[in-house]
């Protein structure tokens, strides 16, 4: 517990007697004995929002970062660039770091990927593991918690290293570009790190590509001494652009050895390099070439056989991604076409849209562009700047996805493969905040199980 001695030391504040038991930073969570964080914007409709909001919430203490008429007496306020560090110092005593090894992995993509490969791997070499990230909290092959983020706010994330982390010998995380900006992994200290990849995504946020290596290159901060970030072999640039920034950089051993269909394609090779050269860093072992025991992560390559055609759902959703999966596929069954469904996020980057629609064009011998998560954008016009990168008559516009995946499965012949692409995982549609459910992997389910009867 924290007593009121200690907590009037963090925050610099005189504080009454009062029964602290936890720290909440959303005020439906908080209760009569915790410390509440509450980031209140200078706008209107937030201060009148904070108003209502505080009137309904329970707290022991308010820590706020500008004044308001509606501020209680049981509260102070504290620079919001204080915040981590108060945070943090609060965290220390009612969720102690567990002790165990911290892996971080950041790119593009393969993020989610990698993070799963470290897990698995990890726990082929006898270490106990849990990875955080775009797929939850996991641990063992299962999914513990859900918390819709790649990388979870601050707070949420040291309750989850202590929660779930006692029993257990690493963490490995997923770094993102916005976690790093905004402090998320606060006070962590990293054993080891992987970049998996760097192109364009996300300049919605960070405007420029400088901007966003400097994000991400935020990562370098948080390691430790002994530890070293490992890239894929092939990525040349990305290994010199990171070897200007820090001496801590390797590249990733290349394996020789036969691999599952899984590693079909040169970027998941990539990745199982750089997760390997992780594990065996980390822990000063051998891995064991056990790779028929991977499990592929929910909606990366998943691939299913129909007939003589495949169907591939993944999560690609950047120009790279698109480019690295298409590419693989055509590589790795070079006698097969290669049909390509996808979509782009709305109130996302809308740059990446016609540079999507070309890539689609320049691999594919037939595109479907449909909806993915257009979020509060009409998506008729996301799909017209798509299309703006496109110039072929073999496309098919299908605003409704469920519509356009059950044409392209209806317009498969022979030796062709289709990709489902920028859903992965994902088992909603998001329409104006409201999430209707949907997943590729389940319509391929139902697509393959009505042929079968």
């Amino acid at each position: 517990m924290l007593n009121e001695k200690k907590l009037s030391e963090i925050l610099g504040a005189e504080i009454p007697s009062l029964s602290i038991k936890d720290i909440h930073w959303k005020t439906q969570d908080s209760t009569k004995e915790s410390v509440l964080f509450y980031r209140l914007p200078d706008d209107e409709k937030s201060q009148k929002l904070f108003r209502e909001r505080i009137q309904n919430s329970q707290f022991a203490w308010l820590v706020i970062n500008r004044d308001h008429e509606s501020r209680p007496l049981n509260s102070t306020i504290v620079p919001e660039s204080e915040w981590p560090r108060i945070q943090k110092a609060i965290l220390d005593i009612l969720y102690p770091m567990p002790n165990l090894k911290l892996m971080a992995l950041t790119g593009t993509n393969g993020k989610t990927t990698t993070t799963d490969l470290v897990l698995q791997l990890g726990e082929l070499c006898g270490k106990r593991g849990m990875s955080i990230g775009t797929l939850g909290v996991r641990e063992n092959h299962k999914e513990i918690l859900d918390f819709g983020l790649t990388s979870p706010p601050f707070i949420d994330l040291r309750k989850y290293l202590n929660q779930y982390g006692q029993d257990k010998d690493f963490c490995v995380l997923e770094a993102s570009s916005h976690a790093l900006m905004q402090e998320r992994l606060y006070g962590l200290q990293f054993d080891m790190a992987g970049w998996l990849s760097f192109s364009q995504d996300h300049l919605d946020y960070h405007q420029t590509m400088e901007s966003y290596f400097a994000a991400k290159a935020l990562l370098f901060n948080y390691l430790k001494a002994s530890a070293r970030v490992y890239v894929p072999d092939n990525q040349e640039h990305l290994f010199e652009k990171i070897k200007g920034v820090t001496n801590k950089v390797l590249k990733a051993p290349v394996r020789e050895e036969k691999l599952p269909l899984f590693f079909s394609t040169s970027f998941n090779r990539n990745n199982l390099e750089v997760a390997i050269a992780i594990v065996e860093r980390t822990f000063n072992i051998k891995v064991p070439a056990q790779f028929d025991k991977i499990v592929p992560p929910d909606g990366r390559f998943f691939i299913k056989p129909y007939k003589s055609n495949y169907i591939v759902v993944d999560f690609a959703h950047t120009p790279d991604a698109l480019e690295n999966i298409c590419r693989g596929i055509r590589e790795s069954f070079p006698t097969h076409k290669l049909k390509v469904l996808f979509g782009c996020g709305g109130d996302r980057d809308r740059t990446k849209r016609p540079l999507m629609g070309r890539i689609a064009e320049s691999f594919g011998s037939h595109v479907y562009v449909t909806s993915d998560n257009p979020r509060t954008e009409d998506p008729k016009q996301i799909i017209q700047d798509i299309l703006q990168g496109m110039s072929s008559k073999n496309i098919t516009q299908i605003v409704e996805r469920p519509k356009a995946v059950e044409i392209a499965f209806s317009e498969l012949t022979e030796n062709e493969i289709l990709l489902l692409a920028g859903k992965g995982h994902e088992d909603y549609i998001l329409i104006n905040g409201v999430k209707h459910p949907y997943s590729d992997i389940a319509e391929v389910e139902k697509f393959l199980s009505r042929k079968s009867l």
